[in-house]
């Protein structure tokens, strides 16, 4: 657990770790809660939703805390998938009470030209929904266990997977009658029909009206998604050996730029240089008080 120097907006107190970030007031307010909480993606994959909720309140009751009430800010409700993908020309079928449609795109890396990723739809709305062309996206993020999600579910590898994902804010759920957690535990499949059923869908375009365009089939099944996701605690394992990854890649970087810079051309002045670093009393210290605070 991190205890950062400086708050945000309207909370003062800020924690955080690799599930969570955990923010307190210190006066209580009548329009905001007194704490406010947002799980990691890692953490609700690694879990579910309702059992990675479960597992917070176990934990926050350990501080003899009395958990009153919550309040939902926003939900993701999201479906990952290689048995359909969207084409530039998609956004045209369309149908949705949204106001505006946003497209995006990303640079191939090794081919010319560029590749249709996904688009955006109602930005700047209690709902807004993102389709989009995932296996790009965790590339760039840094993402790769979700690799390991893929496969235990049936993964074509062959495929790239992609995720249509809502972002439902507060205003909305209330509207919906979904204010807290529980009431959201018990509403997600009838949340999901009215997103992909009444405020989005995507249609064959056709000179009638709009009201008599055909459901394409791949939306067809993003409405028939079930929420019943089996999450697999072991891909909490792969999350840290892939963040493990990441930063050896960066001390690797940082240590070949001092070499150069030292002008140093060769493997074995490289390995000098990285053992005077480890040596170094400052460093040594500070990687000993992290091993034993994970410990």
């Amino acid at each position: 657990m991190t205890v950062h120097a400086s708050g945000v907006k309207f909370y003062a107190f800020r924690l955080s770790c690799n599930d969570f970030l955990i923010c307190f007031m210190d006066k209580e307010t009548k329009t905001n809660s007194p704490i406010t909480v947002r799980f990691l993606s890692s953490y609700l994959w690694s879990f579910g939703v309702i059992q990675a909720y479960l597992n917070f309140l176990k934990w926050f009751n350990n501080f003899s805390v009395d958990v009153q009430s919550t309040k939902l800010s926003r939900v993701d409700p999201s479906l990952d998938a290689d048995e359909i993908s969207f084409k530039q020309k998609d956004a045209m079928g369309i149908v949705t009470r949204a106001k505006g449609k946003t497209q995006h795109f990303v640079d191939e890396i090794y081919t010319s030209g560029r590749t249709f990723s996904g688009f955006t739809v109602g930005r700047g709305n209690p709902i807004l929904a993102r389709i989009y062309n995932k296996t790009f996206e965790i590339n760039n993020s840094g993402k790769l266990w979700f690799r390991d999600i893929w496969r235990n579910n049936g993964w074509d590898e062959n495929k790239p997977v992609w995720r249509v994902e809502f972002q439902v804010r507060r205003q909305a759920l209330i509207e919906f009658g979904i204010p807290t957690f529980d009431l959201f535990a018990d509403k997600q499949d009838e949340l999901w029909a009215y997103l992909t059923q009444e405020w989005l869908s995507l249609r064959k375009p056709c000179s009638d009206n709009i009201s008599r365009w055909k459901l394409t089939t791949k939306w067809m099944k993003v409405q028939r998604a079930i929420t019943n996701y089996s999450a697999e605690p072991l891909i909490r394992e792969t999350i840290k050996q892939s963040n493990l990854i990441q930063l050896l890649d960066q001390a690797s970087g940082l240590f070949m730029s001092v070499a150069a810079l030292s002008n140093h051309d060769s493997p074995e002045r490289y390995i000098k240089i990285i053992r005077v670093v480890v040596r170094n009393k400052a460093i040594k210290k500070k990687i000993n008080h992290l091993i034993a605070k994970r410990n």
